[in-house]
């Protein structure tokens, strides 16, 4: 490699490789290659770079499918049995929306006893995550 490469051609070229050496030693066990998580390629850190990752999958062919847990948002992109992984922060895609509170009964340590535990009540935040549409035309809101 030159240094006028740029960093994806660079990238590019050491995938290339990557899927040579696959193809020529298909004594390799395919589960190597990433698990059923796929390899992790990509840490996006914005919905706007998400959806960039998304629409170029898309466009070269690939599945694209969404993982959203917890604190996580992350694209699946495969094509046939190799899948690469987009990793991000759910905050990071997602708008975090209070929605109201609740009330909630919960023990906590009570300083002023030997057995430290009393039973409390509270008003704690209730939210759910909106996510946009990655590709929709519109930025309209949806919950994920």
């Amino acid at each position: 490699m030159t240094d006028t490469e740029t960093l994806a051609q660079q990238q590019a070229a050491g995938l290339r490789a990557l899927a040579d050496m696959i193809e020529a030693h298909p004594e390799i066990p395919a589960t190597y290659l990433g698990g059923i998580h796929g390899i992790h390629v990509w840490h996006p850190q914005s919905a706007e770079e998400m959806a960039a990752i998304a629409r170029a999958a898309l466009k070269h062919g690939a599945k694209v499918e969404k993982d959203i847990g917890v604190s996580l948002y992350n694209l699946s992109i495969s094509w046939g049995p190799f899948k690469a992984m987009a990793l991000g922060n759910r905050g990071a895609v997602c708008e975090r929306v209070v929605t109201g509170t609740e009330t909630v009964t919960r023990k906590v340590p009570d300083p002023a006893a030997v057995v430290p535990m009393v039973e409390v009540t509270e008003e704690v935040e209730t939210f759910e995550w909106r996510c946009a549409p990655l590709l929709a035309a519109d930025a309209e809101a949806v919950s994920a």
